[in-house]
C-alpha cells in the first residue's frame, strides 16, 4: 500500500511539473468522459431504470392485431371494450387487466379555466399497476359502474400547482366538463401515467351499450401476469382467447389476434435505437481523446527516457516502471473524470432544456440526472480510461536500452514509438470518419425531411384547440352553433384572413379511424370492411390551411344535419377505392346500416398528417354540422405573425363561455417543427460530436507531425545542406503525415459501410451507405488532415540548415 502511495505522490509531482501537458490531456479527457456520462444518465433513466411500478418485469402490454389495417396500426390496434371484458373474464395468466383512454378536462372554478389531460380508466389499472396513493384512495370497481357518482384521483403535480398542495382537497368537489366530480384521492409525485402530462384519472364507467360494442377500438391495455407465468405462455392462452373470440363473433373479429409486449420495452421502443447510436457516438469520441493522450504520453515518454533508465539502472523492475507509468495515467484520467463530471451536469441541463416540448412526456425523462449508477460509471469509465491509453506508452517507455538511454544527450530509440503514435493516429481518423458519415447521414436525412411538403401551407397560420363540455353542450347543434359564432368573431379580427376548423389536426399526433362499403361493389366479409381514417371539419378549413381542392366542391353552409349526408376524400383514398374511376357522385355505406348512405362530393390533395415521414393514407372528412364533435381546433390564418392573434382569440372564447378554456396553442409551423424533433435532435448530438472527432483528429495528426519534425531537424538540416529545396521538405513531411491519415480514412470508409447500417431506421430517403456522405466525408476529413499536416511541414522548410547541424 505504501508503494502504491508513493506512486501517487510521485506521479502527481510529475504531472504538476508538466502544467501544459497536464492540462491539454484532462481537458480532452473531461470532453470524452463528460460526454459519456450525460447521454449514459439518458440512457440510465429512460432505457436501463426500472419502471416505477410493483415487479415491473411482470408488467405486459396487450394489442390487438389487424392485417387488413394500415402497417402502423397492424401490431398495434386498440382494443374494443367487449374484446377487453372478454379477455379479462376468459384468461388464467393475469393477476389482473386494466384499460385507460385519452380525454381533455375543463377545470374551472379558479380565477381562469384551465384545459388538462386525463385518463378515463377502469378499476384494474391501480392494482395492475400495483401503485398506492399518497393521500385518499384510488379507483375502485363500485366507482366504474355506470351510473356510479363521478370521481376523481389527482396527479401530484396538479394537486401542487392547482390546490396548494393541500391533503384536505380529498372528499372535496372539483368542477370537471361542467360537472361535479369528488376528489377521492392524489399519487405519489413518481407517478407519471400513462405519461408525465397526465393530470388526472376518472373511471371508464362503461355503460352497457359501451361494454356490448367490439367494432370501437379505443382501449389501451395493460395487465399483470401471475407469478410464475411466462410472456410466452400468456401469449399462447390470448391466441386461444383470440381464436375463440372469432368463432364466435366473425362479423366483427375476423383476422383479428392479439398480441403481447412486455411494458418495458414498449416504453422505450422508439427511444432505443437512436439512444444506443448516441452511446456508441460518444464512446467512439472518448475513444478518441484517449488516443490523442496516449499520444501525448508516447511523446512525454521520449522525453523522460533518461530518467526511466537511471531507475532501471538503480534496480526497479519492468512492471514497476509500468505500474508508476499507469499510476500518472490514471490519476490524469480520474482528474478528467472529475472535470467532466461537472461538464456532465451543464451538458445533461442543456439537454433537457433544448429537447422539444413533444419529448419531455417520455418515460424517464424528468428523473435524469447523476445518480449513484452514473456516478459510478464515470468512475468505471475514467479507470478504463486511464488504463487504456496508459497502458501501450508505459510498455514503450518501460523497453530502456541502459547504454543508449544514459547517454547524454541521447533521445533513445524512438522508431518503435513513432510507429504506434502514427497507428494511433490513423484510428482516431478511422473513427472520425465513422462519426462524420453517421452525422452525414443524419443531416441529409433531416434536410430530405424538412423538404418534404405537408400538403399544406403551413405559413402564417395559427391553431387553438378547446374541447367542449358535454354537460353544457350536450347536443350537436349547440357545439355547432359555438363553433360557428367563434369562427365569425375571430374572422372579424384585425389582420385575420380566414378561419376553419377541425377535430383532429395533421401534425397533432393523434388519430381516429372508420369502416365503410362503396355502394355498387361486392361486401368483404364482415370484420374485413375497409378502413379509412376520418375528421369532421367545417367548410373553410380546406381553404383555411391551403388543402387544394382537386375535384367536386368542399363542403358548405348547407350540408347540415337536414342536409343529405356528405364526405370529402383525399387522393389516397380515391385512387385505392375508385381506380379508373371519378369518384364524385359514388357514396359511401355504413356496414351496420344504421346511418344513410354518404354521398362523395369532393376529393382533395394528401396531407401529412402524422409527420412529415409518414406514408399516404386513405382519409375521409366530413361536415362538423352533420356529425358534430366537442373537441375542435381553429385554424386562423393571418397577414402577420400568427402567434400575436392568440391572445385576440382567447379573448373571444371567454366572451361566448367564461369557463371556455383554450389549450395547444402553436402554430403550424411548430407542429411541423415538433414533428420532426425525434429526427433533428440526434442529428444535432451526432453533429456535436463527429465536430469534437474532428478536431481532436486533427489535433492528433498536427501533434505527431509536428513532433516528428522537431525529431528529424538535424535530419532535415543535412538534407537542406546537400541541395534539398523547400518543396522537397515540404512533400516529405506532408507525405508521412498524409499516409497516416490515409490508411485511417481506408479503415474508417470500411467501418462506415458496415456500422452506420444500424442507423438505417433513423434515417428518411437516404440509404444508409449513400455515395455522396461517404465520399463527401472521407474528402472533408483529408482536407482537414492535409491542413493540420501544412503547418508543421512548413515550419519544417524555415529549419537554418546551420543551426540544425549544431542541433545535437
Amino acid at each position: 500500500m505504501s508503494t502504491i502511495l508513493q506512486d501517487v505522490r510521485y506521479g502527481a509531482r510529475m504531472l504538476l511539473k508538466s502544467p501544459g501537458f497536464t492540462l491539454i490531456a484532462v481537458l480532452a479527457l473531461a470532453l470524452g468522459i463528460g460526454a459519456n456520462t450525460a447521454i449514459f444518465s439518458v440512457v440510465n433513466s429512460v432505457l436501463l431504470r426500472s419502471l416505477p411500478y410493483t415487479d415491473p418485469d411482470r408488467l405486459v402490454v396487450i394489442w390487438e392485431t389487424n392485417p387488413n389495417l394500415s402497417e402502423a396500426l397492424r401490431l398495434r390496434n386498440e382494443a374494443s371494450p367487449a374484446n377487453f371484458l372478454d379477455w379479462k373474464a376468459q384468461n388464467t395468466v393475469f393477476e389482473d387487466l386494466g384499460a385507460y383512454n385519452w380525454n381533455t378536462f375543463n377545470l374551472t372554478g379558479g380565477d381562469q379555466p384551465e384545459q388538462l389531460v386525463g385518463n378515463p380508466v377502469t378499476a384494474g389499472i391501480f392494482s395492475t399497476l400495483g401503485v398506492k396513493p399518497l393521500h385518499g384512495r384510488v379507483i375502485t370497481p363500485e366507482d366504474d359502474r355506470e351510473g356510479a357518482s363521478p370521481v376523481v384521483v389527482l396527479s401530484h403535480r396538479l394537486w401542487q400547482r392547482r390546490f396548494g398542495a393541500r391533503p384536505e382537497i380529498v372528499g372535496q368537489q372539483i368542477a370537471l366538463n361542467n360537472q361535479s366530480y369528488t376528489v377521492v384521492g392524489v399519487m405519489p409525485p413518481e407517478f407519471e401515467f400513462p405519461v408525465a402530462m397526465s393530470e388526472l384519472w376518472v373511471p371508464m364507467a362503461f355503460t352497457k351499450a359501451a361494454a356490448e360494442r367490439r367494432q370501437a377500438h379505443y382501449l389501451y391495455t395493460r395487465a399483470r401476469l401471475k407469478p410464475g407465468v411466462t410472456l410466452a405462455q400468456a401469449q399462447a392462452e390470448m391466441d386461444t382467447i383470440a381464436a375463440r373470440l372469432r368463432q364466435q363473433y366473425p362479423d366483427t373479429n375476423t383476422d383479428r389476434g392479439i398480441r403481447l409486449v412486455s411494458l418495458h420495452a414498449e416504453t422505450v421502443a422508439q427511444l432505443r435505437p437512436a439512444l444506443l447510436v448516441l452511446m456508441g457516438a460518444v464512446l467512439l469520441v472518448l475513444l478518441i481523446a484517449c488516443a490523442n493522450v496516449a499520444n501525448l504520453m508516447l511523446a512525454r515518454a521520449t522525453a523522460r527516457h533518461k530518467e526511466i533508465a537511471i531507475r532501471v539502472a538503480m534496480g526497479a523492475s519492468r512492471w514497476r516502471v509500468v505500474r508508476q507509468l499507469l499510476t500518472e495515467s490514471v490519476l490524469l484520467s480520474l482528474t478528467g473524470g472529475a472535470l467532466g463530471l461537472l461538464l456532465a451536469l451543464w451538458g445533461v441541463d442543456l439537454l433537457k432544456g433544448g429537447v422539444p416540448e413533444n419529448m419531455t412526456y417520455i418515460h424517464g425523462w424528468n428523473q435524469i440526472g447523476l445518480d449513484r449508477r452514473v456516478l459510478a460509471f464515470t468512475l468505471g469509465v475514467s479507470l478504463l480510461t486511464g488504463i487504456i491509453f496508459g497502458l501501450v506508452p508505459a510498455l514503450q517507455a518501460s523497453k530502456t536500452n541502459l547504454n543508449e538511454g544514459l547517454k547524454e544527450g541521447d533521445r533513445g530509440s524512438t522508431g518503435t514509438r513513432n510507429r504506434v503514435r502514427g497507428l494511433l493516429v490513423a484510428f482516431e481518423m478511422a473513427i472520425s470518419l465513422v462519426l462524420l458519415v453517421g452525422a452525414g447521414l443524419m443531416m441529409r436525412s433531416v434536410v430530405k425531411l424538412l423538404d418534404v411538403r405537408p400538403g399544406f401551407d403551413p405559413h402564417n397560420v395559427l391553431s387553438v384547440s378547446l374541447s367542449l363540455p358535454r354537460a353544457r353542450y350536450d347536443n350537436a347543434q349547440k357545439v355547432s352553433d359555438f363553433i360557428a359564432q367563434l369562427q365569425e368573431r375571430v374572422a372579424a379580427q384585425p389582420g385575420v384572413r380566414s378561419v376553419g376548423a377541425v377535430d383532429l389536426l395533421p401534425m397533432a399526433g393523434s388519430g381516429q379511424t372508420t369502416t365503410f362499403l362503396v355502394e355498387g361493389k361486392p361486401a368483404p366479409p364482415r370484420g374485413s370492411e375497409p378502413e379509412a381514417n376520418y375528421r369532421a371539419a367545417t367548410p373553410t378549413y380546406f381553404s383555411t390551411l391551403g388543402i387544394p381542392l382537386q375535384k367536386g366542391r368542399a363542403f358548405t353552409a348547407h350540408d347540415k344535419t337536414d342536409a343529405p349526408p356528405v364526405a370529402v376524400i383525399n387522393e389516397t383514398m380515391a385512387r385505392e377505392f375508385f381506380p379508373g374511376e371519378d369518384p364524385i357522385g359514388r357514396r359511401l355505406l355504413d356496414p351496420d346500416g344504421q346511418n344513410p348512405p354518404t354521398e362523395i362530393v369532393g376529393v382533395v390533395g394528401d396531407v401529412k398528417h402524422w409527420g412529415l415521414d409518414d406514408k399516404p393514407e386513405a382519409f375521409l372528412y366530413l361536415p362538423h354540422a352533420q356529425v358534430g364533435g366537442r373537441f375542435m381546433t381553429l385554424v386562423v390564418r393571418t397577414d402577420g405573425d400568427p402567434a400575436a392573434m392568440a391572445s385576440a382569440i382567447r379573448r373571444e372564447v371567454l366572451a361566448l363561455d367564461k369557463d371556455q378554456p383554450v389549450f395547444d396553442v402553436k402554430t403550424m409551423e411548430q407542429r411541423i417543427a415538433l414533428t420532426s424533433a425525434p429526427r433533428r435532435l440526434p442529428m444535432y448530438l451526432l453533429g456535436v460530436m463527429a465536430s469534437v472527432a474532428l478536431v481532436l483528429a486533427a489535433v492528433g495528426i498536427y501533434g505527431v507531425v509536428a513532433y516528428s519534425v522537431t525529431q528529424r531537424t538535424h535530419e532535415i538540416g543535412i538534407r537542406m545542406a546537400l541541395g534539398a529545396q523547400r518543396r522537397d521538405i515540404l512533400s516529405l513531411v506532408v507525405r508521412q503525415g498524409m499516409l497516416m491519415a490515409t490508411v485511417g480514412l481506408g479503415v474508417g470508409l470500411v467501418a462506415s459501410f458496415f456500422l452506420t447500417k444500424v442507423m438505417s431506421g433513423m434515417l428518411y430517403d437516404v440509404s444508409a451507405t449513400d455515395p455522396a456522405t461517404f465520399s463527401g466525408v472521407a474528402l472533408l476529413l483529408a482536407t482537414v488532415a492535409l491542413l493540420a499536416c501544412l503547418i508543421p511541414a512548413r515550419r519544417a522548410t524555415r529549419v537554418d540548415p546551420m543551426i540544425a547541424l549544431r542541433y545535437e
